[in-house]
């Protein structure tokens, strides 16, 4: 029996070219590779009809979705190659690392120590490192210290030039990969961790099994840093290696194919691969002899379509150049950083936009995967796909990168309208999957009046997650209508928030889940009830009355809310004078906001008793020694409601700057008073001259204190508002306003002042 280990890099088109010739050329009988245990029954569906890399395969805790590996393939994947050929052949495959059910039992980020706080740090043989830092390099990338001798800044830089695209015999170049590791393993053990040493004891373990049984030639595809511990089977003891892994915990595994991406692929955290330029690889994969001509002709076939300038003449200089930054860097053939060199400095006019248009599309590429219907699916898949066909949404579904919905040259955001029937259906789709937790489609902020709008502004975005959470969410119900709606009782049930069941009974009417709505009004009317908490409530009110406007404009019962409204308000009246009072400058500003919010969504409902019920709170309040900002606020909110006299609102606001209160409270007074914008200031003199009159007389002292709020206070205010003020300030004399000269006594204020209003304008 002849046993043969092939060090691979996963996702290294090199690596897979070799070893499928390898195959071919040795034939063995049995493939051992580099995958969980449990996950047989999978792989057996790589190469099922309609199967597409980019693909992953997903191993997750039945009972708790967050604990998920995924395992990504690409066509340039070795294992992608090993178990093609092997199922092309007829040739058994097993799986041999360690299953799924143990490694997801435990999360923990950092499991292992690899030394004891106390252990001294010893140099090591790389000058400049000791010995604990160069083990921890090597635990996170074990062939860097290679690449870094190699004179390369990382492993990938160094594996990419001298085996992805490097000559050799691939016999010769898998001995000389395993070689390299074993030395660095002997010279560092601290490098390995309880995590590798279990996994490797127990591939050692299936490989023994498999040693007894009737195969003559074996292939072992795994990692290259575990090349060395698994070639080296024969001459472990097998009840040490059983002895590492007596009493790991188990957990039930899930499995599922999900589609990927090489956007997905490129990216280092977040279950990406690490893998710069998946595109190129791919070219690489497929046209080992003519890549760098099809990629350099690729980038300027692009470049012609955005309409920039790239003759074949120099496409033809850019492979030129490519071969001679490779032939003076001691490379056998150009990479991708010569080629992005090459034309930056030729096609690409020097442009860096153009070469990140060019990276975006041939170095990291936006391949999505396929898996088609039947391949673990549930029902609730088999609904979204033909909902998502019905749509016209085919084309955004598993496409990578972000996409402005129905979006076009002369409109680039795009948008649906929902007065027509297939708009309002995609509206309702993508409503629906944000309430699953599927948020392929954000709807992008509108004006304060978009909900009675009948125009969506959705940015589409699929991430390979999706496919996984729909598979999760399919317990719920097997439509996505069905699902949304089982799963939104089930939310709420959990919520005590008034504002947050206000908002999902907001996302249900948005959905079209009118069904769902009655059951989410009676949880927040008994929500309200319960709460005593006078912010809360303010916080809550103007989700309500969006949620009633939003029901009204579409002809929903929305009859509850308004009852609930009603029932709210009083409690706000009456409590609103002691919650805005003993609260901090931070506290004052915060409720400010609150008032506000809910000032300017009462005014939507056009009801004259709530107005009336609220406007007698507000009142109450200003009069109840307040927090001064609050305090400002409701007398400008009665000023603009004609509640108060002009005459009056004066003489409030001459009394609120007097000097006895302090600079700090007067400021936070006029910070309150200003807020939402300083049209009064412009267009009733009397009150700007207060406030300039009391900013000149302030001393140096007080003005540093309290210039960080002016400056929040006019930094609210439109552009327009603080230019026509930055006039008036520099004005001695404004006969549109009627301010009247007066002495300045603080000139440095007023400068300073000035300054502050010119930077903000």
């Amino acid at each position: 029996m002849q046993l043969r280990t092939f060090g691979i890099r996963h996702h290294g088109p090199g690596s897979a070219r070799r070893l499928r010739a390898v195959l071919e050329d040795w034939n063995p009988d049995l493939i051992l590779v580099e995958m969980p245990a449990d996950s047989r029954s999978s792989l057996r569906q790589l190469l099922q009809p309609g199967m597409r890399p980019p693909l992953a395969l997903v191993l997750y805790d039945a009972k708790d979705i967050e604990r998920a590996s995924f395992f990504p393939f690409a066509r340039f994947s070795p294992e992608y190659q090993a178990i093609d050929w092997a199922l092309r052949e007829g040739v058994e495959v097993r799986p041999i690392d360690l299953p799924a059910k143990n490694f997801l039992a435990v999360r923990e980020a950092e499991q292992f120590i690899l030394f004891p706080t106390d252990e001294p740090d010893t140099p090591s043989v790389v000058p400049g490192k000791t010995r604990k830092a160069l083990a921890r390099q090597l635990r996170s990338d074990p062939l860097s210290l290679v690449a870094e001798l190699a004179g390369y800044p990382d492993s990938e830089s160094w594996w990419d030039a001298t085996l992805e695209r490097g000559g050799g015999s691939n016999a010769d170049t898998f001995s000389a990969i395993e070689r390299i590791v074993g030395e660095l393993r002997t010279a560092f053990p601290e490098a390995s961790n309880d995590e590798n040493e279990q996994r490797e004891a127990y591939m050692r373990g299936e490989i023994r099994q498999a040693m007894k049984e009737p195969f003559e030639r074996i292939a072992i595809v795994v990692g290259a840093w575990h090349a060395p511990a698994v070639q080296d089977t024969p001459n472990r003891r097998a009840s040490a290696d059983k002895a590492l892994l007596r009493g790991l915990p188990k957990v039930t595994v899930s499995q599922a194919w999900v589609p990927w991406s090489f956007p997905r692929l490129s990216r280092e955290g977040g279950y990406g691969a690490g893998v710069t330029s998946p595109a190129w690889y791919a070219t690489l994969f497929d046209y080992p002899d003519q890549a760098v001509d099809r990629w350099m002709a690729a980038a300027g076939q692009l470049l012609r379509k955005e309409g920039f300038e790239a003759s074949p003449a120099m496409a033809t200089e850019a492979v030129g150049l490519a071969n001679t930054l490779a032939t003076l860097r001691d490379h056998a053939c150009p990479g991708i950083g010569e080629l992005e060199q090459a034309v930056l400095s030729t096609l690409a006019a020097g442009k860096p936009e153009r070469l990140d248009l060019i990276r975006k599309r041939l170095t990291v590429g936006e391949t999505v995967g396929i898996v088609p219907p039947g391949v673990t699916t549930v029902p609730l898949l088999e609904d979204l796909r033909a909902e998502v066909k019905t749509t016209r949404l085919s084309k955004l579904w598993e496409t990578a990168g972000e996409h402005y919905l129905k979006a076009t040259k002369s409109d680039p955001r795009g948008g649906i309208d929902l007065r027509q029937p297939n708009d309002l259906r995609k509206s309702h789709l993508l409503h629906r999957l944000n309430l699953l937790g599927i948020r392929w489609g954000k709807l992008q902020p509108g004006g304060p009046d978009s909900l009675s709008s009948f125009k969506e502004v959705w940015l589409m975005e699929w991430q390979p997650e999706f496919s996984l959470l729909v598979i999760e969410r399919g317990s719920y119900g097997n439509t996505v209508a069905l699902a949304a709606a089982a799963y939104s009782r089930e939310q709420a049930a959990g919520m005590t928030s008034v504002r947050a069941l206000a908002d999902l009974t907001l996302q249900c009417l948005q959905a079209g889940l009118a069904g769902v709505v009655p059951r989410l009004m009676e949880l927040v009317r008994r929500r309200a009830a319960e709460t005593t908490d006078v912010p809360a409530l303010l916080a809550s009110l103007p989700s309500l009355v969006q949620t009633s406007r939003y029901g009204d404009s579409r002809k929903t019962d929305t009859t509850a809310l308004l009852v609930v409204i009603e029932e709210i308000l009083p409690r706000l009246a009456a409590g609103l004078p002691a919650a805005s009072s003993n609260i901090d400058d931070q506290g004052g500003m915060d409720m400010v906001r609150l008032i506000a919010a809910t000032h300017y969504h009462l005014a939507q409902l056009g009801n004259d008793d709530l107005e009336e019920l609220w406007l007698s709170g507000l009142h109450r309040t200003a009069d109840a020694g307040a927090h001064p900002a609050v305090e400002g606020h409701c007398i400008r909110l009665l000023y603009d409601r004609q509640r108060m006299a002009a005459s009056t609102t004066a003489d409030r606001f001459s009394l609120a700057l007097s000097r006895a209160r302090g600079a700090g409270p007067v400021a936070s007074w006029i910070a309150g008073f200003l807020h939402g914008g300083g049209q009064m200031l412009l267009h009733y003199a009397p009150l700007f001259r207060l406030i300039d009159e009391w900013v000149s007389a302030l001393s140096w002292e007080n003005f540093e204190e309290i210039i960080p709020q002016l400056r929040r206070t006019f930094a609210d205010f439109s552009r327009y508002d603080r230019k026509r003020l930055m006039q008036l300030v520099e004005s001695n004399e404004n006969d549109q306003s009627g301010v009247a000269n007066h002495p300045d006594p603080a000139p440095e204020a007023r400068e300073l002042l000035q300054s502050l209003l010119q930077w903000i304008a």
